[in-house]
């Protein structure tokens, strides 16, 4: 390789420091003086500091401005972020504000609006004020939907697509557009097409014709079949729970199977967890899925105690065991007792679940009751009874045989002997019951309707009786503010006997008045009288009206009329009007409520009462 060329130096060239020297001492520069040469550059000024003092929106439903001042990132800064702003950054934010509403408000329909953004001056800052005008909607123009393969034949899948939103006509807003797309796709899993599939999803939107044009195409594939229920381990013998499977296998799918036998499963009480889902290894040739049933045991025995307080009964305590299987076949053992002012008892009940057919429990009850109303006649009464009660949603039917000895309790001893009773009679229950959260029923509805019959005896005197009871309560939600409550039971007695003669039991009486009846009267303060002591009747009908309005969330108020009596014949039937007001709050544990009644018959022992309530009586 050659070497590398070297630099030759032109011979006038001047040394580097003389070439510098030179410089400096050219274009007459002056000398630096010492004390420049001391003192710093001049600072340039600092630019002023913005503070946004607030951000408002106006013009916009509230929906649709919760989510445009969102979008806004001027909106978005902290109190500290907005008190040092400078004007270059403010101005850069202001620019983004149309673009960033105009974005929000797109989900909703609202595709050309006017944003006007404002800069107002303000107290120690600036005020930012956005005025939005939203125009005129996107509207759908067309909506085309339709579902190929074997969901085409199923009615309940297929009448689905009628209900997608929008409709033709209305604002195009995309939650709705979503929604409807998920409840068809929710059906055709529901209803077993797994393989089910959205081939075309397509939205044309027309900015300038504020138009949309929606085409939806849903690919549905082979409809599955129930498949084998496999439970997992658990605490009972082989044999005891798959009765409560109500599917064979090679049925249609529908995913209400999985949740039905859920609900029996909690319902029993065994468990504190129970999952029924599809099973992970899922789908086979012959398109069966099979269903793993898995559950976790609750605590074996529960213990409960509580102290209580209500204007019908006064203080007191309650509690209970519950043995929640006593063995492998799983039989259940309970006992509760409670004891308050005006009314205590104890119970024992053990139970040998039947799960065929329409689940339920063979079961035997040994009760003692006492009851000693303020005006009313009061009772002593143990008992024993055994019958089966059984349960599919949302019906439940009870039949059982009573045997039960009495002794009737009067205010006035010294006027009245005491009675003693022995009966022995059926009673057969049924109930609909419709209400998804006990706590905070909505829209729910309950019907009730009791028959007994038998034999009484007391003082070596044996009379026949037959009772008749219908009740039916309706709560409706208006909005979720609003309800309104309907109330209403019927009762009837036959007897040949005269109840002023105390041979029929207390307990069998009709008695009406306090919280749960008419309200403005004691608690079994309305019935027939002897001497001022209430005896009960044969007959009872009572009707309640009642408007609830919400302020908030948890705290209402609530407006009642309740109406009603009770009467030996037809001639003697005298409506009770109770008429009041009262406050309701929605606790975590169910709706309480504070009532003040004026009851309008005094002769009666209508007045002015308080009432105290919990639940609806669901």
């Amino acid at each position: 390789m050659p070497p590398a060329p070297r630099c030759r130096r032109h011979p006038f060239a001047l040394p580097g420091w003389l070439l510098a020297f030179g410089m400096a001492m050219s274009f007459g520069a002056s000398p630096v003086r010492a004390e420049d040469a001391a003192s710093p550059l001049a600072a340039e000024p600092e630019p002023p500091r913005i503070r946004v003092v607030d951000v408002t929106l106006s013009g916009l439903p509230d929906e649709e401005a919760a989510n445009a001042r969102l979008a806004m990132t001027l909106a978005r800064l902290s109190v500290k972020q907005r008190s040092d702003l400078s004007e270059a950054r403010l101005q850069f934010l202001l620019r983004r504000i149309p673009g960033e509403v105009t974005k929000a408000l797109e989900p909703f329909g609202w595709y050309s609006p006017v944003v006007d953004v404002r800069r107002e001056p303000a107290r120690e800052g600036v005020r930012i004020r956005v005025v939005v005008d939203a125009g005129e909607p996107v509207r759908v123009k067309t909506l085309d939907a339709d579902i190929t393969g074997e969901a085409r034949d199923d009615r309940f899948v297929m009448r689905e697509l009628p209900k997608l939103e929008p409709d033709v006509g209305e604002r195009f807003v995309h939650l709705d557009y979503e929604a409807s797309k998920f409840r068809v796709e929710r059906k055709l899993a529901d209803r077993g097409y797994f393989d089910a599939k959205r081939t075309t999803g397509r939205v044309a939107v027309s900015r300038a014709g504020k138009t949309a044009d929606v085409l939806l195409r849903w690919e549905s594939g082979p409809r599955h079949a129930m498949g084998e229920a496999r439970f997992g381990a658990n605490q009972f013998r082989p044999g005891l729970l798959p009765p409560l499977v109500d599917w064979t296998e090679g049925e249609p799918y529908h995913r209400n199977k999985l949740g039905r036998l859920r609900a029996r499963l909690s319902q029993l009480d065994y468990f504190a967890l129970v999952e029924v889902v599809p099973a992970e290894d899922g789908k086979s040739d012959s398109l069966r899925v099979p269903i793993d049933i898995t559950t976790t045991p609750a605590k074996r025995t529960a213990y409960t105690a509580a102290l209580r307080f209500g204007s019908d009964t006064g203080v007191g305590v309650r509690g209970s065991v519950n043995r929640r299987w006593v063995n492998d076949r799983g039989h259940k053992w309970l006992s509760d007792f409670e004891w308050s002012q005006r009314r205590s008892g104890f119970s024992t009940q053990y139970r040998i679940p039947s799960l065929r057919r329409l689940p339920g429990w063979w079961g035997t009850r040994i009760e003692y009751l006492t009851e000693d109303p303020e005006s009313a006649l009061g009772y002593e009464r143990l008992g024993v009874g055994a019958g089966w009660q059984g349960r599919r949603d949302p019906f439940t039917l009870s039949g059982r045989v009573v045997f039960a000895e009495e002794r009737t309790k009067l205010l006035r001893r010294d006027r009245f002997p005491d009675a003693r009773q022995t009966m022995l009679y059926p009673e057969l229950s049924a109930t609909y019951r419709r209400v998804e959260d006990p706590l905070n029923p909505d829209d729910s509805l309950q019907l009730t309707v009791a028959l007994r019959a038998g034999v009484i005896e007391a003082a070596s005197e044996r009379q026949r009786f037959a009772q008749l009871e219908i009740g039916a309560q309706w709560l409706h939600s208006i909005g979720d503010s609003q309800a309104m409550i309907l109330r209403a039971d019927a009762a009837t007695t036959a007897y040949a006997g005269l109840l002023e003669s105390l041979s029929f039991p207390t307990s069998l009486r009709y008695f009406a008045g306090g919280d749960r009846s008419i309200r403005g009267y004691g608690y079994r303060e309305i019935g027939p009288r002897f001497e001022g002591e209430v005896l009960g009747g044969l007959h009872r009908v009572v009707a309640s009206a009642e408007y609830q309005y919400f302020f908030t969330d948890e705290w209402g108020a609530a407006v009642f009329v309740d109406a009603g009596d009770v009467f030996n014949t037809r001639r003697a039937f005298d409506p009770k009007i109770g008429v009041g007001v009262g406050a309701r709050w929605r606790s975590p544990v169910g709706l309480v409520g504070v009532d003040v009644a004026q009851g309008l018959d005094e002769a009666a022992g209508g007045g002015t009462r308080l009432h105290l309530s919990f639940g609806v009586g669901f």
